[in-house]
């Protein structure tokens, strides 16, 4: 049994108090302590990263692994490798293996399933995709889903079959989410009346906010529950995360890291296009965003620097996205919780991170 006294903060409440936990959380009971050392938070969940550390999901399994050991070291404790727009063939290549692996290292990973962004974007609003877009197909996703659980899927509702894909994938209890999209403000709501739907890296590749021709960014803020959005502080600027913040009720972040995320500034590789890493950003040609160069520890020091409260940090890093995928024992300190936990000092940097109860670092 494993014990760790300090403050503790989840989404609703904070307090001094001591956790005594394995794999899941035993007890908490709150203490009289005047001073402490340790900030006790939920473990980061990133529903949306591409990889770290030099390393690709689109690399396949191997390379998978490597990225979830770096941003487990730095805090993500449940992780969803995101895949690329890419041909059938080379989107199966990097997920193969990835169910069996995660079976086989049950309370020894943080890997939790995938997130296809794409090919069911639109061409038209690739962002840094890459150009391998194609129009939505039940078929595809019958094939993909017996090699790995996909947990996300980012697609375009305009394109045609889509309508027919959204309503597969949620009775396939598949999250839905737009993103790579012109659709406008009618087509969303035509998919938000019917389904609950998220929407990927809000206000980034997608129809805007426009105050004649309301799009995909007017309709999440008027109406989504959920969506997810890159809190870098290049992509969104603060007062646009503030804003949306404050429409949509279970707002989370999420890295869209890349693999040169954790690099030093310079050249690399994206999908076979060249970007240039320098001062927390990642480009193409100095002008379009590719990914970012955040984890989620960055993240959420950058949530508190923009004067969300360490309790809406902690939301907006773990509590909502657990809920959005239903993961209901995860994202909170509690009793029956799991034990996911990381342990920040003062100054909210990393002194400890326990994945199912384990010692990371």
């Amino acid at each position: 049994m494993n014990k760790i006294s300090g403050k503790i903060i989840n989404h609703d409440s904070s307090y001094t108090g001591t956790i005594e936990f394995s794999d899941k959380i035993e007890s908490v009971y709150k203490n009289e302590q005047s001073d402490f050392e340790n900030i006790i938070i939920p473990g980061f969940i990133d529903l949306h990263c591409h990889g770290g550390n030099g390393f690709d999901t689109m690399a396949g399994l191997s390379s998978i692994k490597e990225i979830s050991k770096y941003h487990l070291k730095h805090g993500t404790t449940t992780l969803l490798p995101t895949t690329l727009t890419a041909s059938f063939d080379n989107t199966i290549n990097a997920v193969e293996g990835i169910d069996h692996f995660i079976v086989h290292n049950i309370n020894k990973t943080n890997i939790l399933g995938v997130h296809l962004e794409g090919p069911f974007i639109n061409p038209n609003k690739l962002g840094a995709q890459p150009p391998f877009t194609q129009l939505p197909n039940i078929d595809f996703f019958e094939k993909i889903k017996e090699k790995v659980k996909i947990k996300v899927i980012t697609l375009a509702p305009e394109l045609e079959g889509a309508e027919a894909c959204i309503d597969y994938l949620i009775d396939n209890n598949i999250r839905v989410q737009i993103g790579h999209s012109l659709a406008d403000y009618n087509c969303c709501m035509k998919i938000l009346n019917k389904n609950k739907v998220g929407f990927t890296h809000l206000y980034n590749a997608m129809s805007g906010d426009d105050h004649r021709n309301p799009g995909v960014v007017t309709a999440a803020l008027r109406h989504a529950e959920y969506a997810e959005i890159i809190c870098d502080l290049h992509h969104v600027d603060k007062e646009n995360i503030h804003l949306a913040h404050k429409c949509i009720p279970r707002l989370y972040a999420i890295t869209d890291a890349i693999s040169a995320t954790g690099m030093p500034d310079g050249d690399y590789d994206f999908s076979s296009t060249k970007i240039s890493k320098k001062n927390g950003r990642a480009t193409i040609n100095s002008t379009v965003l590719a990914g970012s160069v955040i984890n989620m520890h960055d993240t959420f020091k950058n949530l508190v620097k923009i004067n969300f409260s360490m309790q809406k940090s902690v939301a907006m890093t773990s509590f909502n996205a657990a809920q959005y995928l239903c993961e209901n024992d995860k994202g909170k300190i509690g009793k029956g919780f799991c034990s996911n936990l990381i342990v920040l000092d003062k100054s909210l940097n990393i002194k400890k991170v326990y994945l199912h109860g384990n010692l990371i670092s």
